[in-house]
């Protein structure tokens, strides 16, 4: 039984980095999408004399928005979908399947909440901040965003718009490669897990990103602090 083909539109793109690029698409062929916040999609990246090369990406945007869905790419050499996007102008129409994905937001939600990801990681977090906002304003929210230098860091205006909204939302970008001139966190978001209480208050933890990153912070979480597996969701992005 095949899977229904979304045929979206670009309606625009964002540069964010050198190395990040987000579309936004409208849906076209169909009435509506429904997904949950969390979940991914796969893009039909188009192969000369062969079938589509799939690829997943999570959804950035809200769940409440059933014709339109924003994606963040990050660059890879020599990939195919990174080559395929890095060549689109705006107005061709991408495929898709999906939903995809078991990682949702859980329900009712921990006092505290805190996401830690890398990389394009950030867009399932968005997703869950964005679709949940409204339904839980007043949860402990915190987001460690782990990047190599100041000139890879991306989404301030749309984190600071977010706290603007949330009372007790905190985020710190977290660098691994600063420049001298640098103030804010250094290292790795694994390396400030000890600069909150989460042993305490009862948190969920959600992890996008880098691999290394994620068995780091299972290691600490669930070996040496002892927490349950089931409070620590991960999704890796390599």
């Amino acid at each position: 039984m095949s899977r229904t083909i979304y045929e979206y539109k670009v309606t625009s793109i964002v540069d964010h980095t050198a190395q990040i690029r987000e579309l936004f698409l409208e849906l076209i062929n169909q009435p509506e999408f429904k997904f949950k916040a969390g979940q991914f999609v796969m893009l039909h990246v188009p192969v000369e004399n062969s079938k589509p090369a799939l690829r997943a990406y999570s959804i950035a945007s809200s769940e409440h928005d059933v014709k339109k869905i924003s994606l963040l790419f990050k660059y890879v050499e020599t990939g195919k979908a990174s080559e395929f996007v890095w060549k689109l102008k705006g107005d061709e129409i991408l495929k898709f399947t999906g939903p995809f994905g078991k990682v949702f937001f859980q329900e009712p939600p921990t006092e505290q909440v805190v996401f830690l990801n890398t990389g394009s990681g950030l867009s399932q977090h968005m997703c869950f901040l964005l679709s949940k906002m409204d339904q839980y304003p007043n949860l402990k929210y915190k987001l460690f965003f782990g990047v190599r230098s100041e000139a890879d860091i991306y989404f301030e205006s749309e984190l600071k718009k977010i706290k603007e909204q949330l009372p007790h939302f905190e985020y710190s970008y977290v660098l691994s490669r600063p420049s001298s001139e640098w103030t804010g966190l250094k290292g790795y978001v694994q390396n400030h897990l000890s600069s909150f209480d989460y042993i305490n208050t009862p948190t969920t933890f959600y992890l996008c990103g880098n691999g290394g990153m994620i068995q780091a912070v299972k290691h600490q979480l669930i070996e040496v602090d002892g927490l349950e597996k089931t409070k620590i969701w991960s999704e890796a992005f390599d």
